[in-house]
């Protein structure tokens, strides 16, 4: 069973990938976002932000692996 096709035959079309791995694009780039708002802020105040530099790590990780599974997508 694939990761983005959990239904078998359907939506096994190239575009119906590539719309869930935009979404999928879209859900970690706004967490990325808030990862990288709290990092600064704790950096800036002083506070230990190793924890949330860690998450920001981990969700760029992400991000980019899914940014290159998009651009592997024929349409």
């Amino acid at each position: 069973m694939r990761l983005f096709n959990p239904g078998g035959g359907t939506g096994s079309h190239p575009r119906a990938r590539a719309q869930r791995l935009e979404m999928l694009i879209g859900i970690l780039g706004f967490f990325t976002v808030m990862a990288l708002v709290q990092a600064v802020v704790l950096e800036v105040r002083g506070e230990p932000a190793g924890l949330a530099a860690a998450v920001l790590a981990v969700l760029l990780l992400l991000l980019g692996l899914v940014v290159r599974a998009r651009r592997n997508v024929r349409l």
